[in-house]
């Protein structure tokens, strides 16, 4: 038996899931912290991509708009006259490009035709900075190399007339090798094998990289590289693909806003995701055996940690059946077991409270808070009991308001309640601690009087102009002071031989014959009806 009582126990079965658990605890770790570490390093790797991403794209878009506000300043500073001077103008554009550094391979100004206007040359009229300019806008164009291996982008800007039309563009030539910018990229590299990627998605084509052998060449074909069809798309944000090489990367993608352009900031996720190997290597060799370990001591400490949760359980049993009466249980130890025991002590008070507090409830009316018919109805035959054997009478006054419907249909509902507290308020203010003042309707009050001797009558009808006095005082509702009357139908008993129902019903036939007489009166039904 004792065997069978040692199975059944839950520290036997906390040591029995332990062993257990013990055998498929380094399993379950292993996946579960390598999914964890996976995605917890891939979100972490994934934002600082993103803030590479927009830094590289926030300095690229800068050196652009530098070079293009540039050429906005110089178009608005050349004299129009200089138009139609082709060696000035030469002189005049050689002039501005030796003083700033920003297109070192060369200006120059051609109409809307495409010919210079210094007469050295022929720009293609369908490039796509000069027809963005012909139109009026400033442009970048397709990247492409120079002759000395470097990588040149041209600029333009509108020139207007005093009109705001436009008679002339203005170019620059931009060194991106020169000027530093792809040197730049070489620093933004991330870990070993990370980079960054300048993408034109008008032209298709790579900017600039910093694995260089990919500058200028032509973007993968569509359906290669998920992630970059979408940024092609427009996407701007962070994931994870496979690149044209079969590499699997995570990848942030940002705007450059002044060119069209978007910068990429890559890494492989086998660099980035390194440390999994090295968390997984550690699982294997050393976390199943020290789970084991603790999951056997905390077992032994389980069973003396539970023996007071044990004793707690055995006595609450013993109560819901019966055996012991409801009261609070022993708090051995301020700890969770502890907690726990005070909770329930809690509970179990409140318990009691709630059963008090449904047992006023069944007794007494609740917006009032005066006795119901059901304690009316008690309390009227202890009454008639104890007159009967003492030789005193009892007087029931049943009252009927007078004009309450009145008041709330014009008042409304809460403006009656708070008559019928007001009223309740003042009828138990004329009344002894013996006496019992019940509400058992909308507008019915009930006043039962005790130990009255043999001028019952004359004092029950003392004590109903005194209910008529108080009642027919103003009520103070919505700003407004508001008058009622009562009805009082009066039953005097003795005890001898009438029933709490007898009773009432002699009070309400007097109280109906009462209000017959009008608002305010009060009828003494006779003692032997």
């Amino acid at each position: 038996m004792n065997l069978r009582k040692t199975a059944n126990s839950l520290v036997f079965r906390f040591l029995v899931m332990g062993l257990a658990m013990a055998l498929v605890g380094t399993a379950a770790s292993y996946i579960q912290l390598t999914r964890f570490l996976r995605e917890d390093l891939t979100k972490s790797v994934a934002t600082q991509q993103t803030a590479l991403a927009a830094y590289v794209a926030r300095d690229v878009d800068n050196y652009i708009v530098e070079r293009l506000s540039f050429l906005e300043r110089l178009a608005l500073a050349l004299p129009p006259e200089l138009l139609s001077q082709p060696r000035q103008l030469h002189a005049w554009l050689a002039e501005r490009g030796a003083l700033s550094d920003l297109f070192p391979l060369g200006l120059a100004i051609a109409d809307a035709s495409g010919n210079r206007l210094d007469e050295t040359g022929q720009f293609e009229t369908d490039s796509p900075e000069f027809a963005a300019a012909s139109a009026g806008q400033r442009a970048v164009g397709r990247p492409r190399a120079t002759t000395s291996q470097h990588s040149a982008l041209p600029m333009a800007v509108p020139m207007r007339n005093s009109a705001g039309q436009v008679t002339a563009v203005l170019l620059g030539m931009a060194d991106l090798t020169a000027d530093g910018l792809l040197d730049h990229l070489q620093e933004g590299r991330v870990g070993q094998n990370g980079g960054i990627l300048v993408i034109s998605p008008r032209d298709r084509l790579f900017v600039a990289s910093t694995d260089v052998s990919m500058s200028l060449t032509p973007t993968p074909a569509d359906g290669i590289n998920p992630l970059h069809d979408r940024a092609m798309a427009g996407f701007r944000g962070s994931g994870t693909t496979r690149n044209a090489r079969g590499i699997d990367e995570i990848s942030a993608i940002a705007s450059v806003p002044s060119a069209g352009w978007f910068v990429v900031a890559r890494l492989p996720v086998s660099e980035a995701l390194a440390p999994v190997a090295r968390m997984q290597t550690f699982i294997l060799q050393q976390r199943a055996p020290a789970v084991t370990a603790v999951l056997v001591v905390l077992g032994l400490i389980m069973a003396w940690l539970l023996r007071p949760l044990f004793r707690a359980a055995d006595q609450a049993d013993r109560m819901t059946r019966g055996e012991l009466a409801l009261a609070p249980l022993r708090v051995v130890r301020d700890d969770e077991i502890g907690h726990l025991t005070q909770a329930f002590n809690r509970l179990l008070a409140k318990l009691l409270d709630n059963q008090e507090a449904l047992a006023h409830f069944a007794h007494h009316d609740a917006l009032t808070g005066l006795p119901n018919r059901k304690l009316l109805h008690d309390r009227l035959q202890q009454a008639l009991a104890h007159a009967g054997r003492h030789g005193h009478q009892v007087a029931l006054l049943y009252m009927d308001l007078d004009g309450f419907k009145s008041l709330n249909d014009t008042f409304g509902h809460e403006a009656g309640d708070r008559a019928l507290g007001e009223i309740a308020r003042r009828l138990q203010g004329l009344v002894r601690q013996t006496d019992t003042v019940a509400r058992i309707g909308g507008d019915e009050f009930v006043l039962l009087a005790t130990g009255l001797e043999e001028s019952a009558e004359l004092g029950a009808l003392a004590l109903a102009r005194r209910c008529v006095d108080a009642i027919a005082q103003p009520l103070q509702l919505v700003q407004s002071d508001t008058v009622i009357g009562v009805s009082i139908g009066i039953a005097i008993g003795s005890g001898g031989g009438e029933t709490p129902q007898d009773l009432l019903a002699t009070a309400d036939k007097a109280m109906y014959r009462a209000k017959q007489n009008g608002r305010g009166s009060y009828v003494v039904a006779a003692q032997n009806v």
